[in-house]
């Protein structure tokens, strides 16, 4: 099987991000064993380990993401305009450096850009189409 050109690219975009909040999750993890002053701070053990959890869970959705536009199901499409735009949000909103907020705007602006593209468009309304109705 021979996979769409856009739908390649959501597949690595959602991967790349899955990956990324997984790893977040493990430097968390790695920071709260050694005292970093990274991420949840302190003897607030149960906002490091929440931390933790919501980097893993969205870390983990994403790739099942991936997966589901590797195959080319629409159902992909909410959870990762959803995820993109919470990366918008960060990217737009957040206080940090501006080099780290374009790390959320750019993927989130590009995912947005391809999901809403003519293609998808068109393959995910032609799903909504019945054999009786042509």
């Amino acid at each position: 099987m021979t996979i769409p050109r856009p739908y390649l690219v959501l597949t690595l975009l959602s991967g790349l991000e899955g990956l990324a909040l997984l790893v977040t999750g493990v430097v968390a993890v790695v920071n709260s064993v050694t005292g970093s002053s990274y991420g949840a701070k302190g003897e607030d053990s149960s906002a490091i380990v929440l931390e933790v959890i919501i980097f893993l869970a969205f870390g983990l959705g994403l790739l099942v993401v991936a997966k589901g536009w590797y195959s080319l199901q629409r159902w992909a499409r909410s959870p990762f305009v959803l995820a993109q735009l919470l990366g918008l949000a960060i990217g737009i909103w957040s206080d940090t450096q501006i080099e780290i907020r374009l790390v959320f705007l750019i993927p989130a602006v590009l995912g947005l850009i391809v999901t809403f593209s003519p293609q998808v468009l068109r393959d995910s309304s032609q799903a909504y189409k019945s054999p009786d109705s042509e």
